[in-house]
């Protein structure tokens, strides 16, 4: 997975670097949680070769934003560091974050999946990446940001939503939740492993209601189906036998997937077969029938069709 973080003029510090340290401690941890996990590779997209944060920090881009986004799988757009409605509508007329929204909105065709959080979510909305769409915002700017934006379904009682392909997050520390739902979507047991140690407690976050953030229902029925997935990898696996062995019904289990992964326990197994047999074609001389019977699939044609569908 390669997520650009976009470095925006005055934005919150730790907004930016929570979800640059997150992500890249995921990666240090990767290869110790399991080797087959896809990489998670980070780049500072820049609106100029550097920017200064609300608190000074200077960020020095890896690349610009202009050099093109179509090898990013994820694009992060981090808090403003607004902390007024009217701050927000003031951050959001500057030059460069015109500029970005006029990126996002024009670029579409060739845009990866986007993310954003806290004001963040402002950007996105005003670029029109959110119509139609359910999404979060910072609880506090929930007028404003309805009456701006009326085609957004804004849902208040989520931290964390996931629609039409865009994930959002809300307040500024959700920023961390947004990052650990980014591991999560390629490993449940990889996105704990970085909770733990970076010792990501389970924080109440404030809403229209009192809510919990992303980690606060960290599932471990779905780390549990990955390492019960990828210990029986071989074998012919279904989505019935696996939620016996785990003791819960199919309908729980697929919900639980769902919640924590955005995807289905058959689309969970297919990518987590289709890691390991990338694995083991790095690391191997093993022929691509071999690699097949490994991963619990008849033969090579159809390994290779796993391969494509999830590359």
């Amino acid at each position: 997975m390669h997520v650009g973080v976009v470095a925006i003029p005055g934005t919150f510090d730790s907004a930016f670097t929570s979800v640059l340290d997150i992500l890249r401690v995921a990666e240090t941890l990767r290869r110790s949680v399991d080797p087959d996990i896809p990489p998670v590779q980070t780049t500072v997209v820049g609106l100029r070769p550097s920017v200064r944060t609300a608190g000074g920090l200077i960020i020095e881009a890896d690349r610009a934003l202009d050099d093109g986004m179509d090898d990013y799988d994820v694009l992060v757009v981090p808090a403003l560091g607004a902390l007024s409605a009217a701050a927000v509508e003031d951050a959001l007329a500057l030059p460069e974050v015109r500029e970005l929204r006029t990126a996002l909105r024009d670029e579409a065709s060739s845009l990866p999946r986007l993310a954003g959080a806290c004001t963040g979510t402002f950007l996105l909305a005003e670029a029109g990446r959110l119509d139609g769409a359910a999404a979060a915002t910072s609880w506090w700017l929930s007028e404003t940001f309805q009456r701006r934006y009326p085609l957004v379904d804004l849902d208040t009682t989520r931290m964390v939503v996931r629609s039409g392909g865009v994930l959002t997050a809300g307040a500024a520390f959700a920023h961390i939740d947004l990052a650990i739902s980014l591991v999560s979507e390629i490993s449940p047991r990889l996105a704990e492993t970085v909770a733990h140690h970076l010792l990501i407690d389970e924080r109440p976050t404030r809403s229209i209601e009192a809510l919990h953030g992303h980690l606060a229902a960290t599932d471990v029925l779905v780390t549990r189906l990955e390492d019960e997935v990828r210990r029986r990898i071989s074998e012919d696996l279904s989505v019935s036998d696996l939620a016996d062995a785990l003791g819960v019904t199919r309908r729980t289990l697929e919900r639980h997937v769902r919640q924590r992964t955005g995807a289905t326990p058959n689309q969970l197994i297919r990518r987590l077969r289709a890691e390991r047999a990338k694995h083991l074609r790095r690391t191997t001389d093993l022929s691509m029938d071999q690699i097949a019977s490994r991963v619990g699939y008849a033969n090579a044609i159809t390994l290779r069709r796993l391969l494509t569908s999830t590359t």
